[in-house]
């Protein structure tokens, strides 16, 4: 299993109300990072630490861990949890408490939606944004989801959330779990080692001499279905840079979508990246790469960079 000594990262461990956001740290510390990423539903910060770790060759690199997922030790209720605004407003209470100037904000999935709410918000703190193949929703489902049942309909109806639910969820061992979603499902494109990262935060402890998921099958579920939010009125409020990368297969993003994308934000970079899945940091971590250097450079070129050296 991974160990921080020999991979060159550093564990955060960031005090929020509530409790304690952990993550990783990668290239050199600095009382400000430049660029903090936000993993999908249902995984967690280490599993993205291969594709991240180049870019620490010259920035400073922060990767959280949600709420509900990995070693974040937040509150994780399933009871009224129907918005990633949860999500959002954590990031921001690490922005606002551990940050000293704006950083550029990148998320994969659910974490690029995190990434966009938050910035949609508190524009004040974030200085660019790479999102990479976020959730992001027709209009018409997101009124769906504010009907009085919506989320629980979903529940029912959203067949990633039926499967969640359905997913396994203790092992006698790390070595067990990495073996078992080695080649299979979403994993059948990780490299090895990404499979192990995952694994390595992504499995706790159960007190019996085993281990279970650190995000319960319950929890990943009703993720699934807590569309309670704004991502198009995000979108409209903001300023900054943004670059955004699309799957060429099974995207999370429409055509139609992409194409409205580039309508409220006539300057953003828009791509679809040939021949990759949703999984995209996996599949092409260099394209998810310069997608952030570019957000991170384009943000530090920015106005709200001028006169704070």
């Amino acid at each position: 299993m991974t160990d921080a000594a020999d991979t060159g990262f550093r564990r955060l461990s960031l005090d929020i109300p509530g409790g304690t956001v952990a993550g990783v740290a990668l290239g050199p510390e600095s009382a400000n990072p430049d660029i903090v990423f936000m993993h999908a539903t249902g995984f967690n910060a280490l599993t993205y630490r291969s594709m991240l770790a180049p870019l620490g060759e010259r920035f400073s690199v922060w990767a959280l861990d949600a709420r509900g997922h990995g070693r974040t030790t937040l509150s994780a209720r399933t009871f009224g949890y129907t918005s990633w605004r949860r999500h959002s407003d954590d990031l921001i209470a690490v922005l606002e408490r551990h940050c000293t100037a704006p950083v550029t904000l990148a998320g994969h999935s659910m974490g690029g939606v995190v990434s966009l709410l938050a910035a949609g918000k508190r524009n004040d703190l974030v200085s660019g944004l790479a999102l990479i193949d976020p959730v992001i929703l027709p209009a018409s489902m997101y009124a769906f989801a504010e009907l009085p049942l919506g989320p629980t309909m979903m529940r029912f109806t959203q067949p990633l959330a039926r499967g969640a639910a359905a997913r396994r969820d203790e092992f006698p061992s790390r070595e067990v779990a990495v073996r078992g979603f080695s080649g299979r499902g979403v994993f059948k494109s990780f490299p090895p080692e990404v499979v192990e990262d995952y694994v390595t935060d992504g499995l706790v402890e159960d007190g019996n001499g085993g281990f279970r998921l650190a995000c319960r099958p319950s929890y990943e579920a009703q993720t699934y279905c807590a569309h309670r939010h704004d991502p198009w009125g995000a979108l409209r409020r903001l300023t900054d840079p943004l670059i955004l990368l699309r799957a060429e297969r099974g995207s999370t993003i429409s055509e139609a979508s992409m194409h409205r994308i580039a309508a409220i934000k006539p300057d953003a970079r828009v791509a679809t990246v040939e021949g990759s899945g949703h999984m995209i940091p996996m599949e092409r971590p260099d394209r998810v790469r310069a997608a952030i250097e570019s957000a991170a450079l384009m943000g530090q070129a920015g106005r709200k960079f001028h006169g704070m050296e």
